[in-house]
């Protein structure tokens, strides 16, 4: 379901933190900051180019609002393109990059094979609303460094015991559990994910006067 992790300056991810992240979510990893000269990010489909980049730049990142991404891939390749965090730009001139956790069932099929994509695009050009959490969880950084959630983080400790805020828990200490377990909590992750896509779709088909069994639109 991948991870999403953000800190604010003075606060980072500790490398065993970023590295059971990446084990858990193995399909592209890619870093947001924001420093004195603007805004930067790196990103690759493989992993470890990601984490040998922040290992090495680990303490500047710690100086620096961050937004991080490792990806399990459900819909669309494993590729730089489809690698998080993706740009954006809204109509009130803010710009930035942003990153998603989660199945956005309502999006899965559009421009692009991956439904992040397709559901920030709709939410840059106003016809989404990531907010209400029935899509995935959302995070964003600025062209000032801002962070802002569009949907509610968990808190934990990073590095220095410094507060870090992800999206789920789920990656760690995967080797703790068997294999099979660790694929049924994905299923049901999955799962439930695609469940909160499917009703809220069934919700705006009944809002806009559709049939849910036809497809067609009800007469009055």
């Amino acid at each position: 379901m991948c991870v999403i992790a953000t800190a604010e300056t003075g606060s980072m991810p500790t490398i065993d933190q970023l590295t059971q992240m990446s084990e858990a979510n193995p399909d592209g990893a890619g870093i947001a900051w924001h420093d004195d000269t603007g805004l930067h990010r790196v990103r690759n489909a493989d992993n470890g180019k990601t984490l040998a980049f922040i290992t090495k730049h680990w303490n500047e990142l710690k100086d620096a609002p961050c937004l991080i991404h490792f990806r399990l891939a459900t819909h669309g390749a494993v590729n730089t393109e489809n690698t998080h965090p993706f740009r954006y730009t809204l109509a009130n001139g803010e710009h930035g990059y942003i990153a998603h956790n989660g199945i956005a069932q309502r999006h899965t099929h559009g421009r692009y094979a991956s439904d992040s994509r397709n559901a920030i695009l709709a939410w840059q050009t106003g016809q989404a609303d990531l907010t209400d959490g029935t899509q995935g969880k959302f995070a964003k950084i600025d062209q000032t460094g801002r962070i802002e959630w569009l949907t509610p983080p968990q808190t934990i400790e990073g590095a220095e015991d410094k507060p870090i805020q992800v999206s789920n828990t789920r990656w760690r200490e995967p080797a703790a559990i068997t294999w099979d377990e660790w694929e049924n909590a994905y299923d049901d992750a999955y799962m439930e994910g695609w469940n909160d896509g499917y009703e809220a779709a069934i919700n705006d088909m009944l809002n806009d006067g559709i049939d849910t069994t036809t497809g067609m639109r009800r007469r009055h």
